[in-house]
């Protein structure tokens, strides 16, 4: 551009040069007596070469006014559509006329136009895509600026914390850490700050209701087209069912702890309680011993009748002593797995029919009527004496339960669902139905004042209970307060057919 305008200078600076001498030369023409025949071949020629000039002008400049109009218009247009491009305006339309050269600029330009417009939508896309990733995400993500301000947030994290989106961003994000944990955070804010990195941290966060839960907090860097960070981005995890669960194991692993202690000092209370059994029941052999031969006449001397009420009044209470230790005995041994069983095959018409003969003279002196309703001829293999044991407990609890003149026992045997139900029946006081769910457990009875009464242990249906269950069986009862009591239990017949297959 700049050549062609030098070019049309030296042309015209040419053109005039020559015009002037032409001039001169036609202004010497009016003086005719300085003419010269050499002089006016000379003045000839020059007008011809001014002529030529002037011709020569207008050419050029019609040339260089081509020139300019075919080259200066479309780079102007290019310089024109260049800055709009960047300002961002991709919807910029070159024309391609002008020479060969300026057409393939242009055609380059609109085809960078083309892959920026490109570029833009892909941008576009991806960010679209990202944002509605972010909005509606379940995850909890934020925005933060260096500042602290909370710059944007999805609609999950506004929601998880009772706000609105609007009302979340603009706010502090301290405005929703939980009072206990506003110092971890600020600490951890500040150190990303200072360092450029953050790690995993488990924040409390409140809810608008000042509810707290736990989160894990993480969060990558935003930084500025210089490389300077602006602010970060939070994903928050809501892990309140990891810490329910975190919070149960350490509880469990505290019960557990608290368990094996317990076993600990269980185990300690057993072997203190078999010494202790052990070593109370020796003492009570020599003691009924000697009672009976106090009694035995003319063995250690004559006693009166006092006399031998007292030594009578000790050997019962020996007696009973000797039977509470065998219980507590017993029950410890069913507690800790160690009871033993004999099992043999033993007919159960038979065992009811001596359990009734034995009891008959009992219940006729206390004035109980006493049934046995066993009507099947039914064999067991198991251990005869720990049933009778079971059965023989079962009548006792019924006898102090049951009033004199118009009560009634009744006892059976009869199979069913492939196993045998034993029962015990009375008329009595009944046990009232707040306390039936508590009957078997250890020194329990129905009320302080039968214990006192009849001095039950309380250990009765425990051991009932440990035998039966030591046997393969269950045991139940069905009471009607005020009216009667049923007892049940049961002892599978295939542990019969099976031992006796064997």
């Amino acid at each position: 551009m700049r050549i062609g305008l030098q070019i049309l200078i030296a042309v015209t600076l040419f053109a005039c040069i020559m015009t002037a001498v032409g001039y001169v030369l036609l202004v010497q023409l009016n003086k005719p007596e300085s003419l010269t025949k050499g002089m006016e071949e000379f003045i000839k020629n020059s007008t011809q070469i001014a002529a030529f000039g002037v011709f020569i002008f207008i050419v050029m400049a019609g040339t260089m006014t081509f020139l300019v109009h075919s080259v200066t218009g479309p780079v102007k247009k290019l310089r024109d559509a260049a800055d709009k491009i960047a300002k961002g305006d991709l919807d910029v339309k070159i024309s391609t006329k002008g020479t060969d050269e300026v057409r393939g600029l242009v055609i380059s330009l609109n085809a960078m136009v083309n892959e920026l417009r490109k570029a833009k939508e892909d941008q576009s896309m991806a960010m679209a895509k990202y944002k509605d990733l972010y909005d509606t995400s379940p995850g909890l993500y934020r925005t933060i600026s260096v500042d602290g301000i909370i710059a944007d947030c999805n609609k999950s994290y506004a929601e998880r914390l009772g706000y609105t989106m609007e009302e979340v961003i603009g706010s502090h994000y301290n405005k929703y850490t939980a009072p206990k944990d506003t110092d971890t955070m600020t600490h951890s804010f500040e150190t990303w700050k200072l360092i450029g990195t953050s790690k995993n941290t488990e924040i409390w966060l409140k809810t608008k209701d000042g509810i707290t839960f736990p989160t894990m907090i993480s969060g990558t860097n935003i930084h500025d087209e210089k490389g300077n960070l602006i602010g970060c981005n939070n994903i928050i995890r809501d892990i309140s069912e990891i810490y329910e669960a975190r919070k149960k194991r350490e509880k469990d692993a505290t019960m557990e702890l608290q368990v094996s202690e317990i076993r600990k000092m269980d185990k300690l209370k057993n072997e203190f309680a078999s010494m202790m059994t052990h070593e109370l029941k020796t003492p009570l052999t020599p003691i009924r011993g000697h009672c009976e031969m106090l009694k035995e006449p003319g063995l250690l001397g004559d006693l009166n009748q006092d006399q031998l009420d007292s030594i009578n009044k000790i050997a019962e209470n020996a007696l009973r002593l000797e039977r509470l230790i065998g219980d507590v005995m017993l029950a410890q041994r069913l507690e800790i797995g160690q009871m033993n069983f004999d099992k043999q095959k033993f007919e159960v018409t038979n065992l009811m029919n001596e359990i009734h003969n034995d009891y008959s003279q009992t219940m006729k002196e206390k004035q109980i009527e006493f049934v046995d309703s066993t009507q099947e001829d039914l064999s067991l293999w198991s251990d005869k004496n720990r049933v009778r044991q079971v059965v023989d407990n079962l009548i006792q609890n019924a006898v102090d339960f049951t009033p004199k003149n118009g009560g009634r026992i009744e006892i059976g045997a009869k199979s069913e669902d492939s196993k045998v139900i034993f029962y015990v029946k009375d008329n009595g006081m009944g046990i009232p139905k707040e306390v039936q769910p508590i009957m078997f457990k250890k020194f329990y009875q129905v009320d302080a004042s039968h214990r006192r009464k009849h001095k039950g242990s309380g250990l009765g249906l425990v051991i009932c209970k440990g035998i039966v269950e030591g046997l393969g069986g269950g045991i139940w009862f069905e009471s009607e307060p005020g009216k009667s009591t049923s007892f049940y239990f049961s002892i599978p017949l295939e542990v019969y057919y099976k031992n006796r297959l064997a």
